[in-house]
């Protein structure tokens, strides 16, 4: 191959690499173990903190981007009852719409366990610039039983090039027939 050829196939690979982008239905995002997700949760929380917040000036005005990683929640009720679950974030930068959610769940000691979570109303702030607020709903399947989630979504991205998207849910679960119980929780995605 000769060098301006090189240069033109390098050109193209680095282009589509710094492009935001979102998967598509023929890329479809592995399911992964309960060990994975613990994995991967980890790893995204400490490559959150040290790509530190994005500034207001690297949030795109235009284009898709995907972000995959896990969602925790946390009953309150002093039962240390929690889930796990593998979460997808999905934002249009040009009308700054947030969707997505989570599914997958496992139960905090690696059981698998019912449920789906979906994003709703979902918005990147523009007087805040790099904040997201949203809401949280869906049923999850805890160790006390099927349970109602309504949460707010409070986030922000992370990273020079937005390469991170995180944030904290915090409302009720409510079981069938009972009262509601505050649950809290968070997510770390990546692109």
């Amino acid at each position: 191959m000769d060098t301006s050829k090189l240069i033109s196939c390098l050109a193209i690979v680095t282009t589509a690499a710094c492009q935001v982008t979102s998967n598509s239905d023929s890329d479809p995002t592995p399911v992964l173990s309960f060990a994975e997700l613990n994995a991967t949760n980890l790893d995204i929380i400490d490559k959150v903190v040290l790509a530190g917040v994005s500034p207001e000036s690297a949030i795109p005005d235009r284009g898709d981007a995907t972000y995959d990683g896990a969602m925790t929640l946390l009953l309150q009720d002093g039962s240390m009852d929690g889930v796990i679950g593998q979460a997808q974030v999905n934002v249009d930068f040009g009308t700054d719409l947030v969707t997505g959610g989570a599914d997958n769940f496992y139960d905090l000691s690696g059981n698998a366990t019912a449920g789906t979570v979906s994003i709703e109303n979902g918005v990147v702030v523009d007087l805040l610039g790099n904040f997201v607020a949203g809401n949280v709903t869906g049923n999850v399947t805890f160790a006390a039983g099927a349970m109602d989630i309504d949460t707010g979504l409070a986030g922000n991205f992370s990273g020079p090039n937005v390469e991170f998207f995180s944030g904290v849910v915090s409302g009720t679960a409510t079981p069938t027939g009972g009262g509601a119980i505050a649950v809290q929780g968070a997510i770390y995605t990546e692109q």
